[in-house]
């Protein structure tokens, strides 16, 4: 059986270290790689959408969707009015109805 250590010896301790700044070197290494390719991968990307959609091209689509919108927002507003001016004929030859019917039975 083996005794359980006490203490650990010097060349141990410089082992471990050793170890410890291996990983840790790997590590570093394998963060600037990702950096790299991230940096590489977004200036690629970057490229792309300049090549993709040229300034003035989105800028027309931008305005013909405006436009496209305000047709829209305008003929929303023409049913809202033409619902609102029903809703009170109705209304109010309901309300002109229910009069004559009281004013004839009295």
């Amino acid at each position: 059986m083996e005794r359980p250590m006490d203490s650990w010896n010097d060349d141990r301790l410089d082992e471990l270290s050793r170890r410890v700044d291996e990983g840790f070197k790997e590590m570093r290494e394998g963060f600037a790689r990702v950096d790299r390719d991230m940096k590489e991968g977004f200036a690629r990307v970057d490229q792309r959408f300049n090549e993709v959609a040229p300034r003035k091209e989105t800028e027309d689509v931008i305005g013909e969707i405006r436009a496209e919108c305000r047709l829209i927002h305008e003929k929303l507003d023409r049913l809202t009015h033409a619902l609102m001016v029903v809703g009170l004929s109705f209304g109010i030859t309901m309300f002109a109805a229910l009069g004559g019917v009281i004013a004839t039975q009295a």
